[in-house]
């Protein structure tokens, strides 16, 4: 497999507000070395293609979860009661399929709500609406994986 290193990729995450503990947690990297690739005491052209291949791929994880967008700007959102009302409906029914509706800030996406995905009763018209007036999608996800999802946009950043 080809792997093909995008250093905006890699500018953008150490531009980002993520932290130098949280990156090098997720790549192996010393917090050391990411601060000086921050500061330009190290040069981004310079690093080995190793170093280059995890930062970029903690960069694509941070942004495939909606962490970063485009921009490089990451988003923290209060979910507290949203994260609250979702464990309590995985302790009572498991890991169910339900729709998560999101909005998009920035190219980040930001889950605001839920419901359960029901095949004899898929979402009404006025729910539709009501999401396209608010500037929100949907999407189906298994509960768990919605809330990992919206812890990580919870997180102080």
């Amino acid at each position: 497999m080809e792997n093909i290193i995008d250093l905006s990729k890699i500018k953008k995450l150490l531009d980002s507000d993520i932290s130098a503990y949280a990156i090098s947690e997720e790549t192996g990297l010393t917090r050391a070395m990411i601060n000086r690739y921050r500061k330009n005491e190290s040069k981004l052209e310079n690093m080995t293609i190793k170093v280059a291949l995890k930062l970029q791929k903690c960069y694509e994880e941070k942004f495939n979860m909606g962490l970063i967008g485009d921009s490089g700007q990451n988003i923290s959102y209060d979910s507290e009661e949203l994260i609250a009302e979702l464990k309590e409906d995985i302790t009572d029914f498991g890991d169910f399929e339900c729709w998560a509706w999101f909005k998009k800030i920035d190219g980040v996406k930001i889950y605001t709500n839920y419901d359960f995905k029901e095949h004899e009763s898929p979402l009404s018209t006025y729910e539709i609406n009501q999401a396209k007036e608010n500037g929100e999608q949907f999407e189906i996800l298994k509960a768990k994986h919605l809330l990992k999802l919206v812890e990580k946009q919870n997180e102080i950043l």
